[in-house]
């Protein structure tokens, strides 16, 4: 640390005495101790960098033989003392100790040491869970009781290993032998203490699945006081049922022994199975909270297997269910709710009239959204719906837009405070107003000296990791050293990550920090020059792409959807292997994605494809690299060529799709404003065009 402070007081100082002499003797001295202390810095942390590789190698080794070797082991400790003032000593102190915990060569003392140096490793890696497992296999109860009233939530296994270890001290105090009692018909003493373990017991068993075989003795024990009720079996049926825990109701029902019972969780099993079995287990089943519980959760299933354009729509049947099974006003409601959601976009004109009728009767903001946007591209009466939005829903910018839209004397009034915001619709506002749209950008601080040497060690930490292209790692510490700072803090802290390229982090810390204000910050201008070599020729302008590529990923180029999409611009493998046959481009797998330049080459030339599709058309583009082409064409042929730019937008039915399209917009007007490019907030093509 001494090192690297005097390179930035040798910094500064060669930068002050400059101005005063360019052919000072001093001078060049000084740039000449800079430079080769600069030098030395960078050869020690090379030379870290590559023992620190060969002690995970010797620590991996160990791991594959299964044992733990002495001989080994000193090589590692040797190693480790080279390496104590290197950034990643937390990374070492974390490896050693993994190693010795899978070898199981490590005593607990060693973990509540490790816990109480590195907590933020221990917490991520549940480091406190572990002394609770060792001290049950070595049948330590009392060491293992004192530490577990320290320790936080338990998991469930050691949930079960503490109250084992209770049960068989009380066992032990008690002198119990359940085999003998069982043999004999014998009651069994209980303890105060025991009584309550078996009552705590009661809730575990219903709350949770199968439980661990630690769990066994006890369990037994309270299956053996008569504890195992029938009315417990049922609670916990339905809760496993809730949480669509197949394998575990199919094997409560096999551990029941009672006819009747058996009945009743055979039906749960098939009502679990096929949904529409719903309306004969509601005709078969008695009224009870159990039942009704069920018929609440069930029916939200049972919906979806109804086809939405199904003739005779009526809730008339759901209401003799629901008056049958007693619901509440609160009750009806919501299944009223999810009714109008499931049918909502039915065609049959009875429907259509009870539907808006319902929803004037609701007040439902999400149903009422969704009739607003039907109303838009239908070009109805918005008024009728506007007033049935919360105050808080009303307030949102979209809405304020579309109540100036239907309200031409409000118009201006609202547009011009619309226009003073940030976000899409305030640029709809401004574009309607024929203003500029203008954005005011909060002042950002650097780092103090006294918050550099305070972050200094997990910021050295951080530019480790990623030099060895250690990502994710990198973020984790990105997020705890962001978690104990103040917003002044993250907002530096963000900017210094910029000044670094760590433009995914400079991200993050905006989001950590909810400063949505800070667009330098929020949108950064990373990879620029990947961006114009890869867009020439092409006519996608680069604040486009490179806002495709932010809202696709927010900089994260190990970025990996659910769905498989990869890297900067989030591009499926499918996508990628066709858009590089048709450009003749390389692509040799999923690997490539995961490389910044392979993925921007890829991902503008399929930019730049569907750009041949819907020319000029940003709003087209965007919601075609989302959502899919042969979507965006059936969203066309319903607006049938009659909407608005706005109206089209607004109408897209999937949500994120709707947002998806809108930040696009807004990002690409912000990328040209904080980068001095040609300001254009919507192209002609894309105003003119009735969609």
């Amino acid at each position: 640390m001494g090192k690297k402070i005097l390179f930035v007081y040798l910094a500064m100082c060669l930068s002050a005495w400059a101005t005063q002499s360019q052919s000072s003797p001093e001078i060049e001295k000084l740039k000449l101790q800079w430079q080769n202390e600069q030098q030395n810095i960078y050869r020690q942390l090379e030379k870290q960098r590559v023992n620190f590789l060969l002690l995970e190698t010797l620590l991996r080794e160990m791991e594959r033989e299964g044992k733990f070797s002495n001989a080994i082991f000193e090589r590692v400790v040797h190693l480790e003392a080279m390496l104590l003032d290197y950034p990643l000593i937390e990374e070492i102190k974390w490896a050693i100790l993994n190693t010795k915990l899978k070898l199981n060569a490590i005593s607990q003392e060693e973990i509540l040491h490790f816990i109480k140096q590195y907590p933020h490793i221990a917490k991520r890696n549940k480091l406190e869970q572990f002394p609770i497992e060792m001290w049950y296999k070595q049948q330590k109860w009392s060491e293992l009781l004192a530490y577990s009233d320290k320790v936080g939530e338990l998991s469930v296994a050691n949930q079960c290993r503490v109250w084992a270890a209770q049960y068989q001290s009380q066992a032990d105090k008690l002198q119990l032998n359940p085999e003998a009692a069982q043999a004999n018909n014998l009651a069994q003493p209980l303890s105060p203490e025991l009584a309550q373990l078996l009552a705590k017991f009661d809730d575990f068993w219903i709350n949770n699945g199968s439980l661990p075989s630690d769990c066994a003795n006890l369990e037994a024990f309270w299956r053996d006081q008569g504890l195992k009720t029938e009315d417990k079996v049922k609670q916990k049926a339905v809760k496993l049922w809730i949480t669509n825990a197949k394998a575990e109701l199919s094997q409560l029902a096999l551990n029941n022994q009672d006819v009747e019972l058996g009945k009743w969780l055979a039906d749960l099993q098939k009502l679990l199975a096929e949904p529409n079995y719903l309306q004969h287990f509601i005709a078969k089943q008695p009224l009870n909270d159990l039942n009704k519980q069920l018929v609440l959760h069930a029916f939200t299933k049972f919906l979806k297997t109804l086809p939405e354009q199904m003739q005779n729509v009526d809730f008339a049947p759901y209401q003799t269910w629901a008056e049958q099974w007693q619901l509440s006003e609160n009750q009806v409601r919501e299944w009223k709710i999810q009714f109008l959601q499931r049918f909502f976009d039915n065609t049959t004109p009875q429907f259509q009239q009870w539907r808006d009728a319902q929803l004037a009767e609701l007040k439902e903001d999400s149903l009422t959204e969704r009739r607003l946007r039907m109303a838009i591209w239908q070009k109805s009466d918005l008024n009728r719906w506007l007033v049935l939005l919360s105050p808080e829903t009303r307030a949102k910018a979209e809405w304020r837009y579309w109540l100036a839209k239907s309200q031409p004397a409000q118009q201006a009034a609202i547009f011009q405070q619309l226009a003073t915001e940030r976000g899409f619709y305030p640029m709809l506002a401004a574009q309607a107003l024929g203003q500029p749209y203008q954005l005011v950008l909060p002042a950002i601080n650097k780092l103090t000296e006294q918050q550099t040497l305070k972050f200094k060690p997990q910021l050295n930490r951080i530019a480790e990791l990623r030099a060895l292209k250690r990502l994710s790692a990198a973020k984790i510490v990105w997020l705890d050293l962001l978690q104990a700072a103040s917003f002044d803090e993250k907002i530096a802290l963000s900017n210094f990550a910029l000044q670094q390229d760590w433009f995914d982090l400079a991200v993050e810390g905006t989001i950590q920090a909810k400063a949505w204000d800070y667009l330098s910050l929020r949108l950064p201008n990373a990879y620029s020059d990947w961006f114009e070599l890869n867009l020439q020729h092409k006519k996608i302008t680069k604040t486009f792409a490179m806002a495709i590529a932010r809202q696709e990923s927010a900089w994260n180029a190990q970025a990996r959807s659910h769905a498989n999409a990869i890297g900067l611009m989030q591009l499926l493998p499918t996508t990628a292997s066709q858009t590089a046959k048709a450009n003749q481009l390389s692509y040799t797998g999923e690997k490539d994605l995961l490389d910044p330049f392979k993925n921007i080459m890829l991902g503008t030339a399929h930019l730049a494809e569907l750009n041949e599709t819907y020319p000029n058309n940003r709003i087209l583009i965007a919601a075609a690299y989302n959502a899919g082409p042969h979507r965006v064409s059936r969203w066309l042929e319903r607006a049938n060529g009659t909407l608005a730019m706005d109206e089209f937008i607004a109408s897209i039915p999937f949500v994120e799709t709707r947002g998806y399209v809108q930040n696009v917009l807004a990002y690409d007007y912000y990328y040209q404003f904080l980068y001095n490019e040609t300001l254009v907030l919507f192209t002609r093509d894309e105003r003119e065009r009735r969609y």
